[in-house]
């Protein structure tokens, strides 16, 4: 069964855990946990790697980070899902919209992306 055949709560109950763990990775700047559940290319990718420690280095929000707030949906297309939910910070105020994109690459969920706007 593709990600995308699995209900809203099922996708939720695979990604919580993991955003969980990035999160936490995030706010301590630890790449090897944060980049975890990554695709090998991502992981691997120097410049992914560079544009987030960027991040961590000039955004106190990337390092401050609550744990996942409430969740707004998941979005299916193609092959990928995305879960949204409203993400706040420890220091920086207001709400932000945040999104963990994931794929079901070789039997096991991959994220291709988490992105904070």
């Amino acid at each position: 069964m593709a990600i995308t055949d699995k209900s809203d709560k099922e996708i939720i109950e695979i990604v919580e855990p993991m955003i969980g763990e990035v999160i936490n990775a995030s706010n301590q700047k630890d790449w090897e946990v944060f980049s975890k559940y990554q695709t090998d290319e991502e992981a691997s990718d120097p410049e992914n790697r560079k544009n987030v420690e960027r991040l961590w280095k000039e955004s106190e929000l990337f390092t401050t980070l609550n744990p996942a707030g409430e969740i707004l949906g998941v979005l299916r297309r193609d092959d990928m899902a995305v879960v949204c939910w409203k993400q706040t910070s420890k220091k920086v105020p207001g709400e932000y919209l945040a999104s963990y994109h994931i794929k079901e690459v070789n039997n096991e969920i991959k994220e291709l992306g988490f992105v904070i706007i």
